[in-house]
């Protein structure tokens, strides 16, 4: 029970990564606060919470929505206590060249990826530093580290993830708050697989071979399953990470090695 009596916050909790957490994370004593636009999908998740004898919130959210975010995080507070661990999950993919990119499409991706966090981040702030304890943990991407092809908004808002996060590790360290990213790459989600069409349009292969190629680049030849990053989220959000703030931490199968 390494998070018993904890209050924790997850955005994207509907999707693979952000649900597998949200189980792991009451499976080991915390109270959740749920929020996505996919309500059905969050109450679906909340039964399974409360089954666990854990309490969970769902809240309605668009992190295209500022105010959705700020309201999602006080219905949380109010229902369950104040915040001990803030992870932002929730994201989006895009795929155009440089030269093609659509200004709707880089304030989306900005937004959602990187806005967002920082919302929440600035939210959460001023009760961690009171209390002298916090864990965030912002789901980055390896694509926050390196650049791929057709990917300019989504690894610039990635980059700006792993900025925003090295900055605020700096300012709380001697606050008693931890934050840490985890960069994943080809999770196997209907988000990627969304991803993998999209990629093949821009080169003109087909889904199969696009979807062969990017298994090949990766030196374990296969995608990450969501559940492998819920253990992570675990140990940053435990206090046997309490040594450990301002990394990013890849889930990768080998494919970025730094």
């Amino acid at each position: 029970m390494k998070l018993e009596g904890k209050v924790a916050f997850i955005t994207g909790a509907s999707g693979g990564i952000g649900g597998a957490v949200a189980r792991l994370f009451a499976k080991e004593g915390a109270n959740v606060g749920l929020a996505a636009r996919s309500v059905d999908k969050l109450e679906a998740l909340a039964k399974e919470i409360e089954g666990m004898g854990r309490k969970a919130v769902v809240c309605p959210c668009d992190v295209m929505k500022d105010q959705d975010i700020l309201d999602s995080l006080r219905k949380t507070v109010s229902e369950l206590g104040p915040i001990d661990i803030l992870m932002n999950n929730a994201g989006i993919v895009s795929f155009e060249a440089v030269h093609e990119l659509p200004d709707e499409v880089w304030d989306r991706t900005m937004q959602i990826n990187a806005k967002a966090p920082f919302v929440a981040i600035r939210e959460v702030l001023p009760s961690m530093i009171e209390r002298k304890y916090g864990k965030i943990i912002n789901v980055a991407s390896v694509s926050g580290k390196i650049g791929l092809a057709y990917r300019s908004a989504y690894a610039a808002s990635k980059h700006a993830v792993l900025g925003l996060n090295r900055a605020l590790a700096a300012e709380v360290a001697p606050l008693g708050i931890t934050a840490n990213c985890i960069c994943p790459t080809f999770v196997a989600t209907g988000m990627f697989e969304e991803s993998i069409q999209k990629w093949a349009d821009e080169t003109g292969k087909s889904f199969k071979e696009q979807e062969e190629e990017l298994r090949n680049r990766v030196p374990m030849k296969r995608f990450i399953d969501p559940e492998e990053c819920a253990p992570l989220a675990l140990l940053l959000a435990c206090d046997d990470s309490a040594g450990m703030t301002a990394q990013a931490i890849n889930v990768d199968g080998g494919f970025v090695q730094f």
